[in-house]
């Protein structure tokens, strides 16, 4: 009776969005996000929420953006930034893909462009508001912006994948 109430299928696809985002913190924190062009990493993390979210629809990449920007916080050091940031950035890529834009690489890489930006002045508040100039950020937020881009389509195609499963099943 237990048995019949739990949906099998929903949680392989939550256990497999689980090891993608890890997969994808792995790749942040220590191998791709620390080959520096021009003194700058990149930051392509918040990809994932954007992918999971235009995918699988607002509620689940606000969740799934809650989980990825836990686990951000913990490994680069913010309080509470992207825990903030990262849900609302799955939601909307879930409501742009629903009603406005298809999930095609080109559709998510002009959100995941957004998102880049979005994160980078969430970044370059704490400094601006400490006094540091805004117009020494602006460079290295532009690089990082356009040096993520290449291992955000990267991440689309394991979420696509894993979607395609979900909707087989």
């Amino acid at each position: 009776m237990v048995r019949d109430l739990i949906n099998r299928e929903k949680i392989i696809r939550v256990l497999l969005y689980l090891v993608y985002i890890l997969a994808a913190e792995f790749l942040q924190d220590s191998v791709v996000g620390q080959l520096p062009l021009f003194g700058v990493n990149m930051m392509f993390i918040p990809a994932a929420a954007v992918a999971i979210g235009a995918f699988e629809g607002g509620v689940w990449g606000a969740a799934r953006g809650l989980v990825t920007g836990f686990l951000a916080d913990i490994s680069f050091g913010y309080t509470a930034l992207f825990v903030l940031l990262f849900p609302v950035l799955g939601f909307f890529a879930g409501v742009l893909a629903r009603w406005y834009v298809n999930a095609s690489l080109f559709a998510y890489l002009a959100m995941c462009l957004g998102a880049f930006a979005v994160t980078a002045a969430a970044q370059m508040l704490g400094p601006v508001f400490l006094g540091g100039a805004l117009g020494g950020m602006l460079m290295p937020a532009l690089i990082q912006i356009l040096w993520s881009l290449p291992m955000a389509a990267a991440l689309y195609f394991p979420c696509r994948a894993i979607a395609r499963r979900a909707r087989r099943a």
